[in-house]
């Protein structure tokens, strides 16, 4: 018997690997979800990649403006790999065994993910969400960097100690917006 509806998690949103993470955003302020949520980012090869919205919210804080810019598959950190199968594929028995031994699994149909299953039973903590975090400042803008406002966070200082927020170079590399040197591991 395929996989219910009943045993799946309906707590995420599923964007392609080439959306930025205002796009990313936009799709969870649509879907109206939390900072717990889940972000799946599909590849063009079908494999799965997962965080959470609140880990993005912490990659903000560091990055500042760039982020909403950059590409999911820019990222400055790596996503989570997740294993996926296809819903009429496995029974949920099959399929909660296979979420345990890989803390999530997802569940697609005909590729498209249409929930998650995670292993044991997971604290739901309701912090404020990315959209409520910075919603009010990102307006989802075409260039989301021209409505982003800090709210009173200062710049991180850089490895060159410029205090500056980073910007995502031509080259895909995240640079020091005053001086452009390479930040993090080339």
């Amino acid at each position: 018997m395929p996989i219910q509806d009943e045993a799946l998690t309906k707590t995420f949103v599923s964007v392609p690997d080439t959306a930025t993470v205002a796009q990313a955003v936009a799709a969870l302020k649509q879907a109206d979800g939390h900072g717990f949520w889940t972000l799946l980012v599909t590849h063009g090869d079908g494999h799965v990649e997962a965080t959470t919205f609140n880990e993005l919210a912490k990659l903000v804080d560091q990055f500042g403006p760039a982020l909403f810019a950059a590409r999911l598959a820019d990222l400055p950190v790596p996503l989570n790999a997740r294993p996926a199968i296809e819903a009429d594929s496995v029974d949920a028995h099959t399929a909660q065994v296979l979420a345990d031994r890989n803390t999530m699994l997802v569940v697609t149909s005909k590729g498209v993910p249409v929930g998650v299953m995670s292993s044991g039973v997971r604290e739901v903590i309701m912090a404020p969400s990315l959209v409520q975090l910075y919603g009010e400042y990102l307006q989802l803008h075409e260039d989301a960097r021209a409505a982003w406002r800090p709210s009173g966070k200062q710049p991180p200082t850089q490895p060159c100690k410029h205090k500056a927020w980073p910007e995502l170079a031509a080259s895909g590399k995240w640079v020091c917006s005053q001086c452009k040197r390479p930040i993090g591991k080339d």
